[in-house]
């Protein structure tokens, strides 16, 4: 409900039906733990999925997240010491996999904001092919293609790709070879699922990409406009401009301006902490996960404070109506004028 709200329009596509039983889903990251969030609930199959160990050092956090279908992955970075505790970690993989379950991973192992796929880690092949020793397992690989990262009323294309078969390991071929041909197929199903601008001209692309691109309200049909587009960037750098912008409407600019005073404390809030966030890849999981609970939570005080006030409980309802319509035509106009 809360990304219904968040996104202008959240839209899911099926390259095929994702399978039941044991499934490794692999997606892009570019936008801290609100990937997961948008995956888990764009598919019935409601993944396991990993963070990074450091997280899971608390008992009382370790608790809280195993219940949110979170499990520790272990990682160089984080320590030796920790890369001990991998075995474990791949055998509790397993074991879910072997129960049918699925679990999603980020295949570059971090996350950046740039419309950009890196190369993958090895870790999901290793997985699947532990996985594939006892059980039938797929990848199934995962594009998601934000329109904005940061900003509420953006849009948001999740697809799922076709599952690829896990085989058993070949005893007669090395196998990091098998690792790698899983790792590029996977690699390259997901790059066609996503809108990719190469790391090295990244810069440049971006600016004429941004400087010719068509808006679609189909968010398939722009992914499609989107990859034609940076196939064709070299020839377009002296082309006409092609965007136009409409101008916001006074009556959405009132509305806007309503929400803005109804969301005043509840956005005080959210901009404190994220102040306090030194990575900006984490401004739109911030946004999301906080103001999923801020918001609704002022506007119920608010709405409660209205009718000890008035004691009226037709206006209370009136209002209380008006505060989720107004953030609902707010969030566009608001993504509107930052992206001027």
């Amino acid at each position: 409900m809360a990304l219904a709200f968040f996104y202008k329009k959240w839209q899911v596509q099926y390259l095929a039906p994702v399978p039941e039983g044991a499934v490794i889903f692999v997606a892009n990251h570019q936008n801290a733990f609100l990937d997961a969030v948008v995956v888990s609930c764009s598919t019935h199959r409601h993944p396991w999925f990993v963070a990074r160990a450091s997280v899971f050092k608390k008992s009382w956090s370790n608790f809280i997240l195993r219940q949110l279908k979170m499990l520790p992955v272990y990682r160089f970075r984080d320590g030796f010491d920790t890369l001990r505790k991998n075995e474990e970690a791949f055998q509790e993989y397993t074991s879910l996999l072997q129960r049918g379950e699925s679990i999603l991973i980020f295949g570059e192992g971090n996350h950046d904001e740039r419309w950009s796929l890196r190369p993958f880690q090895k870790g999901f092949a290793r997985m699947a092919f532990a996985a594939a020793e006892s059980c039938d397992v797929k990848v199934v690989p995962v594009g998601i293609q934000f329109e904005s990262h940061a900003f509420a009323g953006s849009r948001v294309l999740v697809s799922f790709g076709k599952a690829i078969d896990v085989p058993k390991l070949n005893p007669t071929i090395h196998i990091q070879t098998q690792y790698d041909q899983l790792i590029q197929q996977t690699h390259a199903a997901v790059k066609s699922l996503m809108l990719h601008l190469p790391a090295q001209t990244y810069e440049e692309d971006l600016r004429l990409f941004l400087k010719h691109r068509v808006i679609h309200k189909d968010l398939i049909q722009q992914l499609h406009s989107d990859q034609l587009l940076v196939q064709s960037l070299y020839s377009l750098n002296h082309a006409p401009i092609t965007t136009s912008s409409q101008p916001i409407p006074i009556w959405k600019k009132a509305i806007a301006l309503y929400n803005s005073i109804n969301t005043f404390l509840p956005k005080r809030i959210i901009l404190w902490i994220l102040s306090n966030t030194k990575d900006p890849q984490f401004t739109g999981s911030l946004k999301f996960s906080v103001g999923m609970v801020m918001v609704p939570l002022f506007y119920l005080l608010q709405t409660f404070a209205l009718y000890l006030i008035t004691d009226s409980f037709m206006w209370t309802a009136l209002y209380g109506i008006s505060l989720p319509v107004s953030f609902w035509v707010a969030r566009a106009v608001f993504f509107e004028v930052s992206q001027d």
